[in-house]
């Protein structure tokens, strides 16, 4: 079952604008100028982020093998756009390199090393000749079949990563939000005490008619 490549509604940190179009066109295939230029900005500007410059390297690779290829054109150039729609996915969740969870560092480093495994498995297939095409043309429609499948899984994984991250980011603010709410209660108890001794002092003051050196006392007390 072929997969969609949804992207995060936040803005990303990498020009991944143009990718983005590129990618969901229709037309994606007309278009091979733009499109490498698009993950080449991209590549450039990930410079801050190996893995993902690395994993930029990967799908340009794979592109270039399909814009290339002589045979099988349509399911090598459904390999890059799917290999593109991932990369987007990585770029657009990745708002700091900085902070990226180590599940998520994981999954871009399969991805890239899958990418590698892709290359070498497309280049004979696409850019073989005719005779040696049909000789192994099972062969190598069960690579095509293959390779789309563990992009499929290399999605799923990277999602799951995604999905970790957040429920970690979730469970962080929860016990922030906790410990604020602690401290409100004993601020808020604090000041009750207080505020009763500060009413108890002056109940007695207007009772004898007259300052009471312990109000005095606990106004210093106050207002350090």
């Amino acid at each position: 079952m072929r997969l969609s490549f949804p992207s995060k509604g936040r803005k990303p940190p990498f020009p991944t604008a143009k990718l983005k179009s590129l990618v969901s066109s229709p037309s994606a295939a007309a278009v091979p100028d733009l499109l490498s230029t698009a993950l080449v900005a991209l590549k450039e500007s990930a410079d801050a982020f190996p893995p993902l410059k690395s994993a930029v390297g990967g799908v340009l690779a794979v592109t270039d093998i399909a814009q290339r290829a002589k045979h099988s054109k349509s399911d090598a150039l459904d390999i890059a756009h799917r290999t593109q729609g991932i990369l987007n996915v990585i770029a657009d969740a990745v708002p700091d390199p900085s902070t990226i969870s180590t599940p998520m560092l994981q999954s871009i480093e399969r991805f890239t090393m899958l990418l590698d495994e892709i290359s070498a498995a497309m280049e004979p297939i696409a850019l073989s000749g005719s005779i040696s095409r049909i000789v192994h043309l099972h062969r190598n429609e069960r690579m095509i079949l293959d390779i789309k499948a563990r992009l499929d899984d290399a999605y799923r994984d990277f999602v799951a990563a995604v999905a970790l991250r957040v429920e970690a980011q979730q469970t962080q603010l929860a016990a922030q939000q906790a410990q604020t709410h602690m401290d409100v209660r004993k601020l808020a108890v604090a000041t009750d005490a207080q505020l009763s001794s500060v009413l108890f002092y002056a109940r007695l003051a207007i009772f004898f008619g007259k300052p009471l050196s312990g109000l005095r006392d606990l106004n210093k007390l106050q207002l350090n």
